[in-house]
């Protein structure tokens, strides 16, 4: 019987209570390059992420198409999980890789950079985040404008 009335609590927090809110992705600040050819991608997000919430969520999982100056240029997935504590609103350092690089759109956004103050930094896909022992996905959106400073690869 215990294990129904947790079922049914479960259930009614998460579905009518309406007591889980979405993380909101608030800005992308920064985005460097430690690795990038035609067999993958490695580097880091720098993003400001708000926890609504009264339990923190540890972010386990993402799927993105990350775009430069409206061209896909990689599929990204995270490559270590990151735990946003409750009630927050903080900036964190994202690990991110790919397989999926295409050089040749990142080339035509690099001459489209070298001719503007900003660029344009895009997102689509899903991130996927863990509370309370239940794990749910959620679309995730973005587009932001970023220094042109602020695109960086890293030297070795």
């Amino acid at each position: 019987m215990k294990k129904w009335g947790w079922l049914i609590l479960c259930w009614g927090v998460f579905s009518g209570c309406k007591v889980y809110q979405e993380i909101k992705i608030e800005k992308v600040r920064q985005l460097q390059f430690e690795e990038f050819d035609n067999t993958g991608i490695q580097g880091s997000l720098k993003v400001t992420i708000e926890n609504p919430n009264w339990y923190a969520l540890e972010i386990t999982a993402a799927d993105i198409d990350l775009g430069l100056q409206g061209r896909k240029v990689a599929r990204v997935h995270l490559s270590e999980s990151v735990t946003v504590p409750k009630k927050s609103k903080n900036e964190y350092l994202l690990k991110i890789n790919g397989s999926e690089a295409k050089l040749d759109a990142a080339i035509a956004s690099a001459f489209s950079i070298l001719f503007s103050d900003e660029i344009i930094i895009s997102g689509e896909g899903y991130i996927e985040g863990k509370a309370l022992k239940i794990k749910k996905q959620s679309p995730v959106k973005f587009e932001y404008p970023i220094k042109k400073a602020d695109l960086k690869k890293k030297k070795s």
